[in-house]
């Protein structure tokens, strides 16, 4: 729970924040400087895939320890990182240094100063070198250890500080250097700050490079598991990137600008969503550690319950009030047609919905389906075939397909199966009572709206539009709740979870 709440809290600040600094950067710094930084971001983690998915990995074993006290083997798991980050980071460093004598090439049309792109290029180099030798056992510890929030914390608090300073720098300067610079500080700001907490909470943890490259010699599992991750890895970074780059492909130039509008809103909501969900997958491992399968499989009904109704009610007035809110932004000419909105929003939903059974997953250390990335990475010759006939509907529609049959059939399957060891049944009747009460409860809503004359055409005033969304907002909230709590045993677990917390409370 306090996860939740800090993670919540500053990833809110941070949008909040963010849409103010964003236009003075680029009215200030203009839009080629924004460009340059995105570009090298960009450039960056590609290089990280190099990382191979060994925080990730190492987090896994670390979570029965952790639970067990077992402060040598912490130790001995923290040392393997350690060394495995050294050559990694090492490996990054060399692959950056030879990036950097393309930048020329890259950013040919550029009229910032080589200086300037070479400095930005090194300082964000060495930003991210420092999570892979300094940062990765406050990183990996505080996560594993369910204390996701020191890390949360301490890096969105002085991203917002940064952003601030930034901003009036910008106004004030417009200098690109003092930008650079003061990210960088900040960075080390961040590193000064979690470790020194780090080394209070886990004075006795040590990191010895030697000892690492020892004891991963008798820990072969490690390897063969990074391995699994990795391609697990790939997968999702090839779908995630390459994807929009197909999308620019098969759309005009105005198409995109109109996708993009859409697609921000639903990424800053998921955002928020992840935010504050995501420091529950510590909390999943150490209770896996604990090895209550009754307690584990009810902890999951109900963080999928609760994940459920949280995304299927933000899904849903997505769905309904978006093209209302385009339409008051930037103007009607703005808006999509309701197909192409209707697939936008659910594979935003789709992704924020197999969260929990991949965090399971990764609890459990089921990572043997490597063939589900490759079905991923195929399943792009499929999304241009259909760009290629169908334009922006059909390039919307096979991810979909694809997250609904390899996401929420093969992966709650394999959980289920190979993790809980029960019948995939109980799966069908979970996904049934948390997504019917959704049903009925839009369609109560629109019905109700209709009824009401408050549901017809899109609003043009700011005015009309907040009455419209309170109205559809207070409906849904209204009936999904009641419907989902007659319907679905995970939603009245956590209810009473939430009495019992109350009452020890008062």
């Amino acid at each position: 729970m306090l996860n939740m709440k800090v993670n919540f809290i500053v990833s809110f600040i941070a949008i909040v924040v963010s849409f103010f600094t964003r236009k003075v950067f680029l009215g200030q710094l203009g839009d080629e400087f924004i460009g340059l930084t995105t570009t090298i971001n960009s450039l960056l983690a590609f290089l990280n895939l190099a990382e191979l998915g060994v925080g990730a990995s190492i987090a896994y074993f670390l979570y029965k320890p952790l639970f067990d006290d077992d402060r040598e083997k912490i130790c001995e798991t923290i040392s393997i990182m350690g060394y495995l980050y050294r050559k990694i980071g090492i490996l990054i460093l060399c692959a950056g240094i030879v990036a950097s004598l393309f930048l020329p090439l890259i950013f040919k049309g550029t009229n910032i100063a080589w200086g300037i792109v070479y400095y930005c290029f090194y300082a964000q180099l060495a930003s991210s070198l420092i999570g892979y030798f300094i940062n990765y056992k406050a990183n990996t510890i505080f996560s594993a250890d369910q204390r996701q929030y020191y890390v949360n914390g301490f890096l969105q608090t002085t991203q917002i500080i940064c952003a601030i300073v930034q901003m009036v720098l910008a106004w004030k300067t417009s200098s690109f250097t003092l930008y650079i610079t003061f990210t960088l500080i900040f960075t080390l700001i961040n590193c000064l700050l979690l470790n020194r907490q780090f080394d209070k909470v886990y004075p006795w943890v040590t990191s010895d490079y030697q000892t690492g490259k020892e004891a991963l010699k008798e820990r072969p599992e490690i390897i063969r598991y990074v391995k699994k991750v990795f391609i697990h890895q790939i997968g999702g970074f090839i779908n995630n990137s390459v994807m929009p780059i197909i999308v620019y492909a098969y759309a005009s130039l105005s198409m995109v600008t109109f996708y993009g509008n859409y697609t921000l809103l639903t990424s800053k909501a998921g955002q928020l969503i992840n935010s504050a969900l995501s420091g529950t997958s510590a909390g999943i491992g150490n209770l896996i550690a604990e090895g209550d399968r009754q307690r584990i499989y009810n902890c999951y009904k109900e963080l999928y319950a609760i994940k459920f109704f949280v995304v299927c009610l933000l899904s849903l007035s997505l769905v309904y009030l978006s093209s209302d809110f385009i339409t008051v932004w930037l103007g009607e000419e703005y808006v999509l047609s309701p197909v192409i909105v209707a697939l936008i929003c659910a594979d935003f939903c789709l992704n924020l919905l197999r969260n929990t059974t991949d965090q399971y997953l990764d609890g459990y250390g089921l990572k043997a389906d490597i063939w589900v990335p490759v079905c991923r990475i195929c399943s792009l010759a499929l999304v241009v075939l259909a760009g290629k006939f169908w334009g922006l509907t059909g390039l919307l529609a096979v991810p979909v397909l694809v997250q609904l049959s390899l996401m929420h059939v093969w992966k709650p399957y394999y959980l289920y199966s190979q993790g809980f060891r029960i019948p995939f049944g109980n799966y069908l009747k979970e996904l049934a009572s948390n997504a019917l009460p959704f049903v009925c409860s839009y369609l109560i809503t629109t019905q109700s709206l209709r009824l009401l004359d408050i549901g017809e055409g899109l609003t043009t005033t700011w005015g009309a539009f907040l009455y419209k969304s309170i109205c559809f907002c207070t409906i849904l909230t209204v009936t999904s709740l009641i419907l989902a709590y007659l319907s679905s045993e995970g939603i009245r677990l956590f209810a009473e979870r939430m009495k019992r917390r109350i009452k020890k409370e008062n």
